[in-house]
């Protein structure tokens, strides 16, 4: 008989801790199955909103710019985040496309600068098409 291989185990083991931590809870606080299964809609309906408010906040941040040989990409939806690319110094550009990008039409490009890279997502492929050809023309 073949043995659960160990991520098997460990997600068993998570499981059984998240029951045990359940079932003692419900225990302690004298709480009913219809108790619990209120606790447990609302506490999916609160992680599904803040989800939502997270994705909005990130796409709302999303921005990047071109001027003056400098790619500017600012992102965040709590921290701010501003990243500084200049275009003398990007050695290597990759675009990526999956299948869930092209079925959008967007892809990610990677630049590759002197020891960092720098990930741009979410990006329509002609505007990809027209910053590589920007980035080829500064060559």
């Amino acid at each position: 008989m073949e043995e659960l291989p160990k991520k098997a185990k460990a997600v068993m083991g998570i499981y059984a801790v998240a029951i045990s931590a359940l079932e003692g809870t419900v225990t302690f606080l004298g709480l009913h199955r219809d108790d619990i299964i209120v606790i447990t809609v609302a506490v999916v309906i609160v992680a599904l909103a803040s989800s939502y408010v997270y994705i909005v906040l990130f796409f709302r941040h999303y921005r990047y710019s071109i001027c003056d040989g400098v790619i500017i990409i600012k992102k965040g939806a709590l921290f701010k985040r501003r990243h500084l690319i200049y275009m003398d110094k990007i050695s290597l550009i990759t675009i990526r496309e999956t299948f869930v990008h092209r079925w959008f039409g967007l892809c990610t490009i990677w630049f590759h600068a002197q020891g960092s890279i720098v990930r741009l997502s979410f990006v329509p492929v002609e505007k990809s098409e027209q910053l590589q050809k920007i980035l080829d023309s500064r060559h």
